[in-house]
C-alpha cells in the first residue's frame, strides 16, 4: 500500500470523517487540516492567508511523516490548497507550484459530493460541490496522479475507500 493517503474533494464531502475512519482502521493518527486551525473563529481571509495555510499544511504533513508509521493519512494536502487558490485567485504562485511538484508520492481518495451539505462557518460553496468535484477530478487526471473516487454513506463510504486502497498502487 502507498505510504501516504491523501483525502481531497469539495467542501462537506466527508474528508475529515473518512480520514478519522481510515486512521482508526489502520491504527494510526491522521494529519489534520491546517486551514481549520489557522482560520478558527474567522471567515475572512486573503491570498497571504492561503499561502500561510499551505505552509502550515506542509509542516503538519512533514511532522506526520517523521513520526507516523505507514500509512500516513492526510485530511487534505496541497492539492486542496491548489484548487482553492486557482478558484479564488487564479494562477498559483511559483513557490506553491514547486512545492506541489516536490511532494512525496501519494494515493488520493477523492470524496464525492453525495453526502448532505453540512453548514460550517468556513464553508463557502454549498451549491457548487458538483462543479468543484469535477475540478478536482480534472486536476488529478491532468497531473497523472493516482486516485480513486469514494462514494457512499456511513460504513459504505469507508468500505469503498478500503476497497480502493486494496487495489495495486
Amino acid at each position: 500500500m502507498t505510504r501516504i493517503i491523501s483525502i481531497v474533494g469539495p467542501e462537506s464531502t466527508g474528508k475529515t470523517a473518512l480520514a478519522r475512519a481510515l486512521a482508526d482502521h489502520f491504527g494510526v493518527a491522521y494529519v489534520t487540516e491546517y486551514a481549520r486551525e489557522f482560520l478558527a473563529g474567522r471567515t475572512d481571509y486573503e491570498s497571504a492567508d492561503v499561502e500561510a495555510i499551505a505552509r502550515g499544511q506542509m509542516a503538519l504533513e512533514a511532522r506526520g511523516l517523521a513520526v507516523e508509521e505507514s500509512p500516513v493519512i492526510l485530511d487534505t494536502d496541497l492539492l486542496v490548497v491548489r484548487v482553492w487558490w486557482e478558484q479564488k485567485y487564479g494562477p498559483l504562485p511559483d513557490w506553491l507550484r514547486q512545492a506541489l511538484a516536490a511532494q512525496a508520492p501519494r494515493r488520493y481518495l477523492l470524496t464525492a459530493p453525495d453526502l448532505p451539505w453540512e453548514p460550517d462557518p468556513l464553508r463557502e460553496s454549498p451549491f457548487d460541490r458538483d462543479r468543484l468535484f469535477e475540478v478536482y477530478r480534472a486536476t488529478l487526471v491532468a497531473e497523472n496522479l493516482r486516485f480513486d473516487v469514494v462514494r457512499g454513506t456511513g460504513p459504505a463510504r469507508l468500505r469503498c475507500a478500503l476497497a480502493a486502497l486494496e487495489q495495486a498502487p
